[in-house]
C-alpha cells in the first residue's frame, strides 16, 4: 500500500520530461531559432531539388552550417565553464570523460556473443539468445549444500541484530543520491529524501516486522539488471567483456544497508576480522594496506 501510494502521487503530482537534444544542459534559445530556420530552409530546398541553380539551396547551406558551428562552439564554451567551477568531487567526472574512448549510439548495442555451453561453441544472435548467454556469465549456478558433519560445533552468536531505530531509517533516507536511477517501482531517491518526516513513521514498522518475523517482501527484491561494456577491451563479442548493475528498489536498499551497519559494528565491537583485513571496513583504506606491505618489507630485510 505504501508503495503504490508513492507512486500514485507521482503519477499524478510529477510531469514526465521528453530528454531531446534541448534537455540537454549546453542548449540555448538561439540554438532552437538556428535549427528552426535551418529546417525550414531544408523544406524549401527539398521542393526546389530540381532546380538546383535556385537560391533557397545556398541559403539552406549557409544556415545548417551557421547552425552547426554554433552548435560546436557552445558545447565547447559550456564545457569550459564546467571545468572553471568544477570542485573535488567533479575532478573524477572530468578524469573519466577525459579518459573514455570516443564511441558513438551503435557501441550501445551488443553484437553477436559467442560462449561455450559445454565443450560446444555456440553464437547468440537474437535479443533471447544473448541474454541467456550473459545471464550464465553473471549468474552461474549456486553450488549444492552439504550437511552439516557429525560433531560440528557452531560458535554462539555474539548478539542478537539490533533494533531498527528512526534515526537509523532518517539517517540512510539524507544518505539517498537523489538523482540515481530506479528501480523497478520506479520511485526514485529524491522523493523519499524530500519525504523523510512522513516516511519514517510508516517504514519503521514495516522495517521492524521484517526483521523480527524474518518476512521477505518479494517486490523489494527484484531488480532491474543493465548491462555495460567493460572498458578498453579489444573485442565486444564475448560474455566476459561485459558488466552489470543492480537497479534495487530504494526502500529496500534503505532496509540493507541498516542491517549493513548494524554487522559493520558488532564485527568491529568483537574483533572478529583479522587486524590486516582491510576490504570493506569503514576507516580502512589502499593507503593503510600499502602502509603494512611497507611495514613487512622493512622487517624482511
Amino acid at each position: 500500500m505504501l508503495t503504490s501510494a508513492i507512486q500514485n502521487v507521482i503519477q499524478e503530482q510529477v510531469p514526465i520530461t521528453v530528454i531531446t537534444l534541448k534537455s540537454k544542459r549546453w542548449w540555448t534559445k538561439e540554438l532552437t531559432f538556428l535549427r528552426k530556420c535551418s529546417n525550414k530552409l531544408g523544406r524549401q530546398a527539398y521542393k526546389r531539388k530540381i532546380d538546383l541553380e535556385h537560391l533557397v539551396h545556398t541559403e539552406h547551406k549557409e544556415a545548417a552550417k551557421k547552425y552547426a558551428r554554433m552548435l560546436k562552439s557552445t558545447k565547447q564554451q559550456h564545457w569550459r565553464s564546467w571545468l572553471k567551477r568544477a570542485k573535488d568531487p567533479d575532478i573524477y567526472d572530468v578524469q573519466r570523460l577525459i579518459s573514455m574512448l570516443a564511441s558513438d549510439g551503435g557501441k550501445a548495442r551488443i553484437p553477436a556473443l559467442k560462449f561455450k555451453e559445454g565443450e560446444i561453441a555456440k553464437m547468440a544472435t537474437s535479443n533471447v539468445e544473448k541474454g541467456t548467454a550473459l545471464a550464465k556469465g553473471f549468474f552461474p549456478w549456486k553450488p549444492q549444500l552439504q550437511d552439516p558433519q557429525e560433531g560440528t560445533v557452531y560458535l554462539k552468536a555474539c548478539s542478537k541484530a539490533g533494533k531498527v531505530t528512526e534515526e537509523q531509517i532518517q539517517k540512510q533516507l539524507k544518505k539517498l543520491k537523489p538523482y540515481k536511477a530506479p528501480g523497478p517501482d520506479i520511485i526514485p531517491n529524491i522523493v523519499l529524501t524530500k519525504n523523510t518526516d512522513l516516511l519514517v513513521k510508516r517504514l519503521l514498522p514495516i522495517y521492524t516486522a521484517m526483521l523480527d518475523k524474518n518476512l521477505q517482501y518479494s517486490p523489494w527484491k527484484t531488480f532491474t539488471t543493465v548491462i555495460l561494456h567493460k572498458p578498453g577491451k579489444p573485442h565486444y563479442n564475448v560474455p566476459k567483456a561485459y558488466c552489470l548493475i543492480a537497479l534495487l528498489n530504494t526502500m529496500w536498499k534503505v532496509l540493507s544497508a541498516i542491517v549493513a551497519d548494524q554487522i559493520s559494528f558488532l564485527t568491529e565491537n568483537y574483533q572478529l576480522l583479522l587486524r590486516n583485513h582491510f576490504g570493506g571496513r569503514l576507516g580502512q583504506t589502499t593507503t593503510d594496506a600499502m602502509h603494512l606491505l611497507t611495514l613487512r618489507i622493512k622487517a624482511a630485510w
